[in-house]
């Protein structure tokens, strides 16, 4: 049954897809005519319009329109647009239906002064060729192609393609059943029948050959073969225990990597447990060593005041100790959560325009223009993900500084030793009282709940690691810049470029 059903469906898509190609070639070659014929009609009634000299009369041009539609009966109508004080007015047409559309159409061909198609792939298209005399556009002819009996051909193609498919696999089918029965069902028929008494433990069954053909060779086969495994049998029962020894020492190498597998996953989960833990001491780190060193300070403070003897002044430096030791535990966490730098040479110029590209999404989404100034440089020995990162996270503080958009400059240059970039933005600015402390942890102009304030000093950080300098300039309502320097590597080493 699957044999028959494949064949007859094989040879029916081939009919069916042979025909819908057929109507899809006559549906193409119809609409192609159909455009041209608009095309090459709107052009000689422009042509005729724009020899013509002094006024127009509406009727005449209505009459000459008509002759137009006479030699292409396959047009629906022709209408002349002009302009009225400056506006698009339609002067005449062959058919009242359809004036609006063509009104329109003309309009934007006036307009563009060139060819224009209104609803393109509509069941009604109209054509626009403007009219121009003395460089000078005076209106434009709009031509109306109906595609409704084209339409109509393609459902009815695809109707008659449907059916004769569905008919093709229909009689196919009881062709192809009838010859497979006959040739292929009753041989195999007999296979099966033998194939049951073997199972059933008659060894001595065999299979008539009924043809010299593929499946009488079958035949044939599976009588030697079952000659042969009458004589086979007990050999067979030995190997077969033989076998059984074989699987279940198998069996049991599964289940011993089985458990080590299991082991596996176990340690992988602690691994990522381990994981997580460090990522949350290192945010710990970060939010509590700011407040360690201002109790460090207020208690250094009061301690100025105070007689070194004094009891108050003994429990003081205690706590000041105390809090040395918690200061010295978080600095040890943040050394541990900080990866180091791992340096090679790096190629500015790509590392940007990569940047570039990277964040091209936000800040069009922002309103913000991005420009890119710069050339190829000397490399610079850094570790290329931070440096980016770093850099990112200035790109990313431009774009948030101009939440009404603006103009976003990043520059790249070098100068004797040292590569300078800038990042220049358009947005609201910093006080001067803010820039001062712009790379100070915590120092953030941006909305509660939108930023932690830790993106610029993590950034000096990154570049003062790198050996670079960072430096911003500010005025509120003119903008920031912010300078990144950063020492060039060796002239004779060459930039390391996939990491741009």
């Amino acid at each position: 049954f699957q044999l028959t059903a494949f064949l007859a469906l094989s040879i029916a898509l081939v009919i069916g897809t042979t025909t819908y190609l057929q109507f899809r070639v006559v549906e193409g070659t119809l609409d192609t005519e159909l455009v041209d014929a608009a095309r090459l009609t709107a052009l000689a009634v422009a042509d005729d319009l724009e020899l013509r000299r002094g006024p127009f009369d509406p009727e005449e041009i209505r009459r000459h329109l008509q002759e137009f539609i006479d030699t292409a009966p396959e047009l629906g109508s022709i209408s002349v647009v002009t302009l009225d004080h400056g506006q698009p007015v339609l002067f005449a047409s062959t058919s009242s239906a359809g004036r609006t559309d063509a009104l329109d159409v003309g309009r934007r061909a006036i307009a563009r002064r060139d060819i224009v198609w209104g609803n393109p792939t509509g069941p009604v298209r109209v054509l626009a060729v403007p009219l121009t005399r003395d460089q000078r556009t005076f209106g434009a002819v709009a031509v109306t192609v109906s595609f409704d009996a084209l339409y109509r051909l393609r459902d009815r193609g695809r109707v008659i393609a449907a059916w004769s498919t569905v008919l093709s696999v229909l009689a196919l089918f009881v062709l192809v059943e009838f010859l497979v029965r006959w040739f292929i069902h009753r041989p195999i028929d007999a296979i099966r029948a033998t194939m049951r008494h073997v199972t059933g433990g008659t060894l001595s069954a065999r299979t008539p050959v009924l043809r010299d053909d593929e499946i009488g060779a079958v035949a044939s086969g599976l009588n030697h073969m079952l000659a042969e495994m009458e004589e086979l049998h007990g050999g067979l029962q030995q190997r077969v225990g033989q076998a059984t020894q074989e699987i279940r020492a198998r069996n049991r190498e599964l289940l011993e990597l089985y458990r080590q597998m299991s082991q596996l996953r176990e340690e992988l989960g602690r691994a990522q447990q381990l994981a997580a833990v460090g990522e949350t001491a290192s945010a710990v780190a970060h939010q509590i060593g700011t407040p360690l060193n201002l109790v460090s300070g207020h208690i250094q403070l009061l301690m100025e005041g105070l007689d070194p003897a004094s009891p108050v002044a003994r429990r003081l430096q205690v706590a000041e100790e105390q809090l040395h030791k918690v200061t010295a535990i978080v600095q040890d966490l943040l050394a541990r959560s900080r990866r180091p730098l791992q340096r090679e040479p790096v190629d500015l110029d790509l590392l940007l325009r990569r940047l570039c590209a990277l964040v091209k999404p936000v800040h069009d989404t922002a309103g913000v223009r991005l420009t890119y100034e710069g050339a190829p440089v000397p490399a610079v020995d850094a570790d290329a993900a931070q440096l980016e990162l770093a850099l990112l996270n200035l790109v990313s503080n431009a774009i948030d500084a101009m939440p009404a958009g603006g103009e976003l400059v990043i520059r790249l240059a070098a100068a004797d030793s040292h590569a300078t970039i800038s990042v220049s933005d358009t947005g609201t600015g910093m006080p001067p009282d803010l820039v001062e402390r712009a790379f100070e942890p915590w120092v953030t102009t941006k909305p509660v709940g939108r930023g932690t304030g830790l993106g610029l000093s993590i950034t000096r950080s990154v570049i003062v690691d790198h050996g670079g300098s960072v430096a911003v300039r500010s005025a509120v309502g003119r903008g920031t810049t912010v300078t990144v320097t950063l020492p060039l590597a060796s002239a004779a080493t060459p930039p390391k470029t996939n990491h741009a």
